[in-house]
């Protein structure tokens, strides 16, 4: 290691040995990649890193429970940002466009994501359950006003529908290819967004205004 080794604030080190563990997982793969590197990469001693997480499974769970902060984020985003006074369906496609975007943003993420799953202590279970309740809810949300308004199918069960159509979106945010050409994903948002629509309502997206959602 370089002279350099340490020479950064308390309150940097941890980022620090973040980002480098990120770089190394998306690089070697999580299995492959043991503490004495990170901290190689990094910058530290090994000890440092021990000082700033317990073992290597703690630096994963840090990285994966940001990364999916990240949708609970965009749950905020919907209900309070500027797409909460658009209509139904844009706000349902909204969603599926920002997720998208998130899933391509932190498509190094992949292979970590992957280890996350199957390892215990690894905190996936917990913060993948915090995301899918700050986005399930808001589309509840959505399709509750939608049903007030008359929007929404007659016979249709609001609460075992929105399910469903949550874990077809969830599938298919899962199976999305990270690589596809940015000019396609608004296209894929929209194609999901229009099989969400027509699940739930009983009219067509350009018959709903922004005051009827």
């Amino acid at each position: 290691m370089s002279g350099d080794i340490e020479n950064t604030s308390t309150g940097e080190t941890p980022e620090r040995i973040l980002q480098a563990a990120r770089r190394l997982f998306a690089e070697r793969g999580y299995g492959a990649t043991p503490m004495t590197a990170i901290a190689d990469e990094a910058n530290v001693a090994r000890a440092t890193v021990y000082n700033n997480f317990d073992d290597k499974i703690d630096i994963l769970a840090t990285i994966i429970g940001r990364y999916m902060q990240g949708y609970v984020a965009i749950g905020d985003q919907l209900r309070y940002g500027e797409v909460a006074s658009r209509s139904a369906f844009e706000k349902l496609e909204a969603m599926t466009l920002m997720a998208l975007e998130w899933r391509i943003e932190n498509r190094d993420l992949r292979g970590a994501i992957d280890a996350a799953r199957h390892l215990s202590g690894s905190g996936w279970e917990a913060a993948n359950a915090e995301a899918d309740h700050a986005l399930l809810q808001w589309i509840a949300q959505v399709h509750e006003q939608g049903q007030v308004a008359g929007l929404t199918h007659p016979d249709l069960d609001l609460s075992i529908a929105t399910s469903a159509v949550y874990s077809m979106i969830e599938s298919a945010l899962s199976n999305f290819d990270v690589l596809t050409p940015r000019d396609r994903v608004a296209h894929v948002a929209h194609q999901l967004t229009l099989v969400h629509w027509h699940a739930i309502y009983c009219v067509a997206p350009d018959r709903v205004g922004p005051r009827e959602a």
